[in-house]
């Protein structure tokens, strides 16, 4: 497995300077942000959905426009 999409743990960078989150796509009745469980229809999930590893996405952050990496995808 080497694509984001539901169903799948992503391990993304570019957050914050030399940092790894680790992120859940799930369905919306799964969600929990507290743990990072985020809806596929989130605007997150949207960004990194069908991304695979090595990949950078765009992401439009309200602090502005970040470029995330895509390090590791899994199933869930």
């Amino acid at each position: 497995m080497n694509q984001v999409s539901l169903g799948t743990w992503v391990k993304i960078t570019g957050f914050e300077p030399g940092e790894e989150e680790v992120f859940r796509i799930v369905t919306e009745g799964e969600a929990n942000i507290l743990e990072n469980d985020i809806p596929i229809d989130s605007p997150l999930a949207r960004a990194l959905d069908g991304a695979k590893v090595g990949e950078k996405v765009a992401f439009h952050a309200p602090a502005g426009e970040l470029q995330l990496t895509i390090l590791e995808v899994g199933q869930l």
